[in-house]
């Protein structure tokens, strides 16, 4: 017993508890102290000597099932070992039963009945030591009481995860007390909450006012309305566009202000306004043609953007309207509609004369005649977007930020991209009119080169949807490999670009009789049915493509290409449902020698 009275006293040594590595923010001046939080924290004082037998533990633990545990204390002072400094006197705890441990002994049924006549000093392994649980005193301060809570789980070893919910051993004046970890943890929290509260407001006052510098900054109109149209906030070149003071548009209705009317001066319905709309669908809603009207009675043309405002649940609460006076954009809009029509004029007045300086190319004339036409028409749009953009910058340079100048320098970019696109196109479209692109046949297993075709195009587009169909494992064929991956390129890529995820694109090869057929089909937006007969004519293209980028000459190079293999090509399509593309070649082309 002299043995196992010893021990106990060893393991009553409280080891000293290292700092936690990690810092967390003190947003105090002078630390909270865990005796000094508000509302205190909820702490029990039970002990039991080590004395005590397991059945009275149990017995106490019936009588108090609202105890996190007990402090097990050595009461003995005979058995005492001779360094009396370790334990002062015969209150200090040695040890600690919680609720959780007891359960998992009495789970251990052989041992516990053996056990239960026996006092907790003869079983030290079945509670935790004084040197294995935390201890804190209540004098300090409540960032280093949750360091040492943090650290413990940093280290905790995984076969001791189960020390994470025991109690925590308060020391204070009156002695060792027990406290929930949680209640700690959640006082913690309440007290960085206010303080944060505290250092969080003067910010946000500080905010406010950046964001109103921004507004009056700004150098087009800005202005927001809540859910009944009325203006909650508008800036200084919003109000003097439009003629007004700001401070007398606050509460109005914007739409009865400066959108009342269509520019025929016909009632414009607010049910029918995009305004209105984007805080109606909760979709941001943009607008390049329309009028805003002056409190004097004039109008002026106007593009504007109207973008939903929704509150921290999600909720729509207004929306936010930016706008521009586009007068000197339209002015530059006509100065250029002139100056393309007087060009195509004199493009119609060379054709003519070429025409009757050389009635032999009639034929070549007129085909060249048709493609400028069509290259004038195509190359209009990007050259008028990178005149507007230019022009934009050349205006309204020193208002523009970096990042809305980077839009207009990579809107140029993007248009002469398209041109280029264009320009490259036209130029295989003439080499194959001219005659000088000729089939170079070779024999080649089809299946790995479908396969590789996909995973490049996957790869490039990022496109997982495409799906590969082939009833065999090696199909030898003579075509032109070069002539036969710019045709299935360009029906798959086409296929991804009018298809909206999720939907998906099947590419089957089959074998039929001599030929070999490509069916592509996707689940896209499909083709006018008034579409169809024109679809491999250059510069055509779906009226239904709305803003989806192309040039209208792929699948021009695709039917010559077809044409130059001797094969054939049929699309079918149903409008909204998708297109499916048959490409049929022959599956043997001759080899020149």
């Amino acid at each position: 017993m002299r043995a196992d009275s010893h021990r106990l006293s060893i393991l009553s040594d409280p080891l000293p508890i290292p700092r936690a590595s990690v810092q967390y923010p003190v947003f105090s001046s002078s630390p909270v102290a865990v005796s000094d939080l508000s509302p205190p924290l909820k702490l029990q004082s039970y002990s039991l000597p080590s004395q005590v037998s397991y059945q009275e533990l149990a017995r106490f633990f019936r009588r108090h099932p609202d105890a996190l545990g007990v402090l097990i204390t050595e009461d003995n002072a005979e058995n005492r070992p001779e360094n009396k400094a370790i334990n002062r006197n015969a209150s200090t705890p040695i040890g600690m039963v919680s609720q959780q441990r007891l359960n998992q002994w009495r789970s251990q049924r052989d041992l516990w009945r053996n056990a239960l006549q026996r006092p907790l000093a003869q079983h030290v392994a079945w509670w935790q030591a004084a040197s294995q649980y935390v201890q804190i005193e209540d004098w300090l301060p409540l960032q280093d009481a949750i360091d040492r809570l943090l650290e413990e789980q940093v280290e905790e070893e995984p076969a001791d995860a189960s020390n994470l919910s025991e109690p925590i051993v308060i020391i204070t004046a009156t002695g060792a007390k027990l406290c929930d970890r949680n209640h700690l943890f959640a006082a913690y929290t309440r007290l960085i909450r206010a303080q944060q509260k505290a250092l969080v407001e003067p910010a946000i006052e500080t905010l406010r006012r950046q964001q109103q510098l921004i507004l009056d900054a700004i150098g087009d109109g800005v202005y927001g309305v809540d859910l009944q149209g009325n203006a909650t906030f508008i800036n200084p070149a919003a109000a003097q566009m439009i003629g007004w003071e700001p401070q007398a548009l606050i509460g109005k209705s914007m739409h009865q202000v400066l959108h009342h009317s269509r520019p025929d001066h016909s009632p414009y319905p607010r049910e029918a306004c995009p305004i209105y709309a984007a805080f109606q669908d909760g979709i941001i809603h943009r607008v390049s043609e329309e009028v805003f009207w002056r409190k004097d009675g004039s109008c002026f043309p106007v593009e504007y953007i109207s973008t939903p405002m929704r509150d921290e649940q999600g909720k729509l609460v207004g929306a936010v309207v930016a706008f521009r006076d586009i007068t000197q954009r339209k002015w530059a809009e006509a100065i250029l509609q002139r100056t393309n029509e007087e060009l195509e004029q004199r493009v119609r007045d060379r054709t003519i004369e070429l025409q009757q300086a050389n009635e032999q190319l009639k034929e070549l004339s007129e085909l060249r005649s048709r493609v400028v036409t069509m290259v004038c028409h195509e190359f209009r749009n990007p050259l008028n977007n990178i005149l507007l953009s230019v022009s934009s910058l050349e205006r309204y340079g020193a208002q523009l930020t970096p990042e809305q100048k980077g839009h207009y320098l990579l809107g140029i970019q993007d248009n002469v991209e398209r041109m280029t696109q264009m320009i490259d196109a036209i130029l295989i479209i003439g080499r194959v009119e001219a005659k000088r692109i000729e089939p170079q046949p070779s024999q080649f297993d089809l299946i790995p080169f479908c396969r590789d075709l996909m995973a490049e195009i996957a790869g490039e587009i990022q496109h997982p949807r495409l799906q590969f169909t082939c009833r065999f494992k090696r199909l030898l064929v003579t075509l032109d490999q070069c002539l036969l991956r710019s045709i299935l390129t360009n029906i798959l890529t086409n296929a991804i670009r009018y298809t909206p995820a999720p939907g998906k694109i099947q590419f089957k090869v089959l074998k039929q009789h001599h030929q070999i057929v490509f069916q592509i089909t996707d689940q896209g937006i499909g083709i006018p049915p008034e579409d169809l007969p024109y679809l491999f004519e250059p510069f055509q293209r779906g009226r239904n493509v709305s803003n989806i980028a192309g040039t209208g000459l792929g699948l021009n190079i695709v039917k010559r290409f077809v044409d130059l293999h001797g094969g054939q090509i049929n699309v079918s399509s149903q409008l909204g449902q998708g297109t499916t593309f048959q490409v049929s070649l022959p599956l043997h082309l001759p080899v020149c020698g």
